[in-house]
């Protein structure tokens, strides 16, 4: 069962009564997990996921990171600026993807450095 079926039934009991210990006895969940399913289903009028604002993850894909290794092999003081505004992927490759895998590249490369 998953966790929308869950919710559900979660709801379907509170409506004909039953306690939230009962609940999750009947559902097998546990007791604080029934007790927020009804507080969104009071707040909200539904069961579903509230929506969450925040960025979108980086873009770390195989080609973007052969791209910035090509890059920083031809030239390495290339700007991250610079190299986030190549029109060579849509969309375009945010500055913190490079700076990023930049720092995870310098952090590789310095522990296999003896000096």
């Amino acid at each position: 069962m998953d966790k929308e079926a869950k919710q559900s039934l979660t709801i379907l009991h509170h409506n004909e009564g039953k306690s939230a210990s009962e609940i999750s006895k009947i559902l097998s969940i546990n007791r604080c997990m029934v007790y927020l399913a009804i507080k969104r289903y009071k707040e909200t009028g539904s069961t579903q996921d509230r929506f969450r604002k925040g960025g979108s993850r980086p873009i770390r894909t195989p080609a973007v990171k052969k791209f910035v290794r090509k890059k920083d092999r031809t030239n390495p003081i290339r700007s991250i600026q610079g190299m986030a505004k190549t029109p060579i992927f849509q969309p375009e490759v945010g500055e913190d993807s490079i700076r990023g895998f930049r720092l995870k590249m310098l952090q590789i490369w310095r522990s296999t450095v003896t000096f």
